[in-house]
């Protein structure tokens, strides 16, 4: 792991991005607050492709920051919207 203020990180910026790009952890702090660079996840379908439900919640499950459970309740809630403006009752 790296760590660099951000006058240090500001000139070679370019280069810590290729470097977590590689893997590498790198942080950069501004007083006592702290960033990590890392490689973000990118959607694996184009934006107008449909999912299916199930590939959804698979989606939604890799993501750390939501549960299973919470994927669930949330496509839920989603299809429930969903029916009501098309004017139908969920089954």
């Amino acid at each position: 792991m790296k760590t660099f203020s951000v006058e240090e990180a500001s000139p070679g910026l370019g280069r810590l991005v290729e470097l977590a790009l590689a893997g590498e952890l790198i942080q950069i702090r501004k007083g006592s607050g702290v960033v990590e660079l890392r490689p973000a996840q990118v959607a694996q379908n184009a934006v107008d492709e449909k999912l299916t439900p199930r590939e959804a919640l698979r989606l939604l499950q890799e993501d750390a920051r939501m549960t299973p459970q919470q994927a669930e309740e949330y496509l839920r809630e989603l299809r429930e919207e969903r029916l009501a403006a098309e004017g139908r009752r969920p089954a």
